[in-house]
């Protein structure tokens, strides 16, 4: 018996029938080599197939890469921006503080710098395998100190508006004006030959002639602390004006305010007399500092009015 496989052919075209017999081992070899082709053909297909996966996802992170550089280019030249406007409000800064009388910031104070890092563990190890690492760390880096530059400025800035507040409201304490606006000094501030005790004494004051009942003007805002008579200043007058300044006005004829009354630069607080050791009407004017006497013609102009 002959036991090789049979294979048979017919062609469809005639009549003609073919049969062709293979032994077993040549069947399966066969079988095999088809097997072992179709095994292959499925290899390079999955490969190429990957390949073309990998390759487009390859383009895709050259793109966004691509994007990710222009983005931080842009964020880059921002940085560069705000950088030269702070270095502007630093001088600006500086130049406040000298007209105010202030010492500048120092340059150690401005570099602001503190200890550390600014990122965390978690978003350096996002971004540890990214070739942008260092320029996205910088960034992030002059962000922090920036950030910090402008607290340390806001904070300057609110110091010297109170600063200019202050310097604001001392001025209205300032005593700027003559007290008799139309008077005329007939004695000055310093040493003089005393009218009455006729000899050399200090003289704390100016004299200012006026005709009897001329107004006498609050020279600065403040509070009244003495009315009444005062030895040989007659009817008297002492007005704190804050900030180390008081005034003083003696000879009075009338007193139109009480003691622990505010008053503003330019109201009317009495009247030239002659009360007191007097030889003619006129007022009496001090100007003290910090408790010191200081002249009284220093503190105001002739050429300014007051209305």
């Amino acid at each position: 018996m002959n036991d090789k496989p049979h294979f048979i052919f017919i062609d469809p075209r005639s009549t003609v029938v073919k049969q062709f017999k293979i032994s077993v081992t040549k069947f399966v070899l066969v079988i095999f080599v088809l097997f072992l082709l179709i095994g292959v053909s499925l290899k390079l297909a999955i490969d190429l197939g990957v390949k073309f996966n990998h390759n487009s996802q390859i383009t895709q992170l050259q793109a966004e890469n691509g994007t990710l550089q222009q983005q931080l280019k842009i964020m880059g030249d921002k940085i560069l921006t705000i950088r030269n406007h702070i270095d502007q409000i630093e001088i600006l800064d500086d130049q406040i503080r000298s007209r105010l009388d202030l010492s500048p910031i120092e340059d150690d104070v401005r570099q602001v710098g503190i200890g550390g890092s600014d990122l965390s563990k978690t978003s350096a190890i996002a971004i540890e395998d990214l070739k942008l690492q260092s320029v996205i760390l910088n960034n992030q880096s002059t962000l922090a100190r920036l950030e910090r530059e402008i607290k340390l400025e806001s904070e300057s800035f609110q110091k010297l508006i109170s600063t200019m507040d202050r310097k604001e409201d001392s001025l209205q304490y300032l005593p700027a004006i003559k007290p008799v606006l139309n008077g005329r000094i007939t004695d000055g501030f310093g040493k003089r030959r005393h009218p009455i005790y006729k000899r050399i004494t200090d003289h704390n004051g100016i004299d200012i002639a006026a005709n009897r009942g001329t107004p006498v003007l609050a020279s600065g805002d403040g509070y009244i602390t003495f009315t009444g008579t005062n030895g040989g200043y007659g009817n008297f007058i002492s007005i704190n004006h804050k900030y180390g300044f008081e005034t003083k006005y003696g000879h009075l004829q009338k007193i139109y305010v009480r003691r622990g009354q505010f008053v503003k630069r330019g109201d009317k607080i009495g009247e030239v007399g002659n009360s007191g050791i007097s030889t003619a009407p006129h007022l009496h004017y001090e100007v003290h500092y910090h408790g010191k006497s200081v002249n009284p013609s220093d503190y105001y102009f002739n050429d300014i009015e007051f209305e």
